[in-house]
């Protein structure tokens, strides 16, 4: 009898912006001020450490925060709607998809 190959592979989730978000985002968390003035300079800042795991080989998924769901998850958490929050929603986010 032969067995599958149950390989689990990881994932990591990465918080992730639409440009047309990027404002509401930044008024919304509470430690916005600290991310970059622009989406631009954002996106910049956030696309070096996905090409670091593509180069790496390392799987990872973009999550999409929405500025009209993501307080409500925050606030079913008991969360501040912080970098924390973002880390926590990104990878129960891959988790779910990775089942």
């Amino acid at each position: 009898m032969l067995k599958a190959n149950t390989m689990r592979i990881s994932v990591i989730g990465i918080a992730w912006y639409r440009r047309t978000d990027y404002e509401t985002l930044k008024r919304l968390f509470v430690d916005g001020e600290k991310l970059p003035a622009t989406y631009d300079q954002w996106l910049k800042s956030a696309e070096r450490p996905a090409n670091q795991f593509s180069r790496d080989g390392q799987a990872f998924q973009k999550v999409y925060i929405d500025p009209d769901t993501f307080p409500a998850w925050c606030a079913a958490r008991g969360l501040d709607i912080d970098a924390n929050a973002r880390t926590q929603f990104s990878a129960e986010s891959v988790g779910k998809h990775s089942d």
